[in-house]
């Protein structure tokens, strides 16, 4: 991302914005409610981005294995 390769010629204020706009089009993309959204505390935020961090980082295990074993040799 351009934004993070010049992170040092933003103002704080600028990458907080930036960071805070990333975060709720994240939530958006993911299929949480703007009301919800507005709603949230910090920690709840943190909480639903985790999930579903965890439960991407899974189906990505799944598709490995999957993968590793349709390109075994059939003995």
């Amino acid at each position: 991302m351009a934004f993070m390769r010049q992170a040092g010629e933003y103002s704080p204020q600028e990458a907080l914005a930036f960071s805070y706009w990333l975060t709720v089009l994240h939530l958006l993309k993911i299929g949480v409610a703007w009301e919800a959204i507005n709603n949230f505390t910090e920690e709840e935020i943190n909480l639903v981005v985790g999930v579903q961090s965890a439960l991407d980082q899974r189906e990505a295990d799944e598709q490995a294995r999957s993968m590793a074993r349709s390109s075994m040799p059939k003995m």
